[in-house]
């Protein structure tokens, strides 16, 4: 197969940069795969959602100022210790 071979000249260096490049590759490889099959399960989950999902027909998207999704939540003041 391959024959590698270091020079020497460069000492502990090239075994170690050889070595650090190829295990960086391997864990780059195996969180790629891992991160595919993540997304993969997660859409099939969002389609899954999708189509049990219940459609509101009356809803245009509009948004209007008396929806009451905009209105403010009062803020209740937390009693302060005495």
């Amino acid at each position: 197969m391959w024959q590698i071979e270091f020079d020497p000249k460069m000492g502990i260096w090239s075994p170690f940069v050889y070595w650090y490049v190829a295990i960086n590759t391997l864990v780059c490889a195996v969180f790629t795969v891992v991160v595919i099959i993540g997304g993969i399960s997660d859409l099939k989950f969002l389609f899954r959602s999708l189509r049990e999902e219940v459609v509101d027909e009356t809803d245009d998207g509009r948004v209007t100022p008396d929806s009451h999704e905009l209105q403010p939540t009062p803020y209740e003041k937390i009693p302060s210790e005495q």
